[in-house]
């Protein structure tokens, strides 16, 4: 059932992309989670195991593996999302947010970020939580079973290469960097299968094997990536949690019963929509800049949530990355668009307690063609005029050697091993919203430049280690007169909605519920009160973990603890559809998610 903005109440179904029917939805539920990335998809999940009705409201669409974009034409029209477009049903999943002086990337559609992030899956080093900026409660031993059951079921281990490969050329060039540095660069997690193909997801999907087709970015053909479609999402379906695409929150109003979730629905065929449910408790997992913009609008534009914290929008942070710089090798084929996105790492720490960790970083095909285009080489031409004069020649049956392969010869970007680093930055960045209601960000290098001038450092070793010259990033340093931009780009951005131990320091409480608005809670990347220098897929997922296991139990998960989540779908012999618990009925909550009794997981770690 939906109740419309004029008070009217409807039934319909809620179709899928190609149509077919699924469910109707209802007027109230016990739980609505906006967005579907890590923090949304894992409390959903949880939420739903522990017997809460659970509607998931995603901006975004839903992706078939066979749908994703390929070629360079498909890329340029089908995979940016833009703002511009009415027609959502047929936008992409990855949105390119630029700001002054930092620019942002971000995932849309059922599985968020998931969809196109590279796959790591990281602790960060203990002492990112010994920092006053987290919470006191907050330390790695404290969410140490959180990893752990994320890691579990995202499947996070090191690169084993599949059936008659190797290691990427891209990894051992970063590993032989390593080496001649006096260092060794890790294997790093990663949320991939390398096995038989056949395998069955933890959400019940089929999985391929890995074929080192490099398009992680572009959306997993092969359902090899451990997306959150995968897994988690499948999982809060399989136990009763109802999952709406393309359906975008715009306010959250409280109320007697909880809060009315208000939201455009750009499903139906005939049009845009509103409508709005209502809930005991809310999820916000928008990602980073959704969540922020939708608290930001509801304090200071619609007026509906004006209690919120002063820290909102504040203390954001773009965990220092730092991307398109690498070293170009003349001498080696690095061949960027081979394997997983990223495979190993190198971690650097001084005693000031500054972080940096660099990867290898593949780009997908598309890319590469674009780049080796687009990049000025001056002996191009000439080479070009030598094999047709040398076609030309043979065609007349005149003595050349004309050599194909001379044309489809190896070009830039085959030489270029990229780098992904990432840092602790000084996470004081402002958002904030400007006079049209558009999300704008405050912020600058200079309270970070340190650290970046640090990690360019490393980069240069790295690059001279590897027998080739360093490269700096065009958005950082012109590459042509060397003008100084000081521009980044992030595909991890931080902060905003911080928790933290009094509301005068963050937005939430260590369980991420707002402080002043009781059963509204924040699960994503905005939660995240610094930069935690590794990618932060695994905290997030963690965090999530916790706020969903307080949500449901009230405490911390412990070691080996009795009611830690089942990682798989246990369907009853009587009916596939699994019972659902009474209100009330504490002992039915708990048993759904008490686990099978098994032996410790192997913690996955920096």
């Amino acid at each position: 059932m939906v109740r419309t903005m004029t008070g009217e109440t409807s039934h319909r179904p809620h179709h899928t992309n190609n149509g077919a029917r699924e469910v109707i939805m209802k007027r109230i539920y016990d739980v609505v989670v906006v967005g579907s990335g890590f923090g949304g998809a894992i409390t959903a999940c949880r939420l739903a195991q522990a017997g809460r009705s659970v509607c998931v409201l995603e901006k975004g669409r839903r992706w078939g593996r066979t749908e994703f974009p390929r070629g360079p034409v498909e890329v340029s029209s089908r995979a940016l999302w833009d703002p511009a477009e009415k027609k959502q049903g047929q936008q992409g999943f990855i949105e390119y947010v630029p700001f002054k002086n930092m620019d942002v990337v971000q995932g849309i559609g059922v599985g968020g970020g998931s969809l196109h992030y590279f796959n790591v899956h990281i602790q960060p080093p203990a002492f990112i939580f010994d920092s006053p900026k987290w919470p006191s409660s907050v330390t790695l031993k404290s969410m140490r079973p959180y990893y752990r059951v994320a890691a579990d079921m995202l499947g996070a281990k090191g690169i084993t290469p599949p059936y008659a490969r190797a290691l990427p050329s891209r990894t051992k060039a970063f590993q032989n960097a390593a080496e001649r540095l006096g260092r060794r660069a890790e294997l790093v997690p990663i949320c991939v299968h390398f096995g038989d193909d056949g395998k069955v997801s933890a959400g019940g999907r089929p999985q391929n094997a890995c074929d080192y087709c490099g398009n992680c970015l572009l959306g997993c053909h092969n359902h090899a990536k451990n997306t959150l479609d995968l897994n988690y999402i499948p999982l809060a379906e399989q136990n009763g949690a109802e999952v709406y695409p393309l359906h975008e929150v715009t306010a959250l109003i409280p109320c007697d019963k909880g809060y009315r979730v208000v939201f455009r629905d750009h499903a139906r065929e005939d049009g845009e929509t509103r409508g709005e449910v209502q809930a005991r408790q809310v999820v916000l997992g928008a990602g980073t800049l959704g969540t922020n913009e939708l608290l930001l609008r509801c304090k200071k534009h619609l007026k509906t949530l004006p209690n919120l914290s002063p820290q909102l929008g504040r203390r954001f942070s773009g965990n220092g990355d730092f991307i398109f710089a690498g070293a170009y090798l003349p001498d080696q084929q690095v061949e960027p668009g081979r394997g997983p996105g990223i495979t190993a790492g190198i971690g650097f720490a001084d005693d000031e307690g500054q972080h940096i960790y660099i990867e290898d970083l593949g780009f997908p095909d598309p890319f590469v063609w674009y780049f080796n285009a687009m990049i000025p080489q001056p002996t191009r031409p000439l080479k070009r005029l030598q094999q047709l004069r040398r076609y030309l020649y043979k065609a007349w049956g005149r003595d050349a050697e004309f050599q194909l392969e001379r044309l489809l010869e190896e070009r830039f970007l085959n030489h270029f091993l990229p780098y992904l680093g990432m840092g602790t930055d000084a996470a004081d960045g402002v958002l904030k919203l400007n006079h049209q209601g558009r999300l704008n960000l405050d912020w600058s290098y200079k309270n970070s430049r340190a650290m970046f001038n640090t990690m360019l450092g490393h980069m240069r070793s790295i690059s001279e280690a590897a027998g080739g010259v360093f490269i700096n990033s065009f958005m950082w340093r012109s590459l042509v007169f060397k003008w100084p931009f000081h521009k980044t780009l992030t595909a991890h951005p931080l902060g905003g909605c911080v928790m933290a131990d009094t509301p005068m320091q963050g937005v939430t409480d260590s369980w991420g519920q707002v402080w002043g608005y009781p059963g509204l809670f924040v699960a994503d990347g905005a939660l995240v009160p610094s930069a935690i220098s590794v990618n932060p897929s695994a905290t997030i997922s963690a965090l999530a973990e916790r706020v969903a296991f307080h949500m449901i139990h009230g405490r911390e998960m412990e070691e080996n603890d009795t009611h830690t989540p089942v990682n798989h779908h246990r369907q009853s012999s009587k009916s596939a559809a699994p019972a659902r618990a009474s209100k009330g009925s504490a002992t039915a909550k708990r048993s759904r998610t008490r686990p099978k009794k098994s032996p410790a997981k192997t913690e996955v770690s920096s």
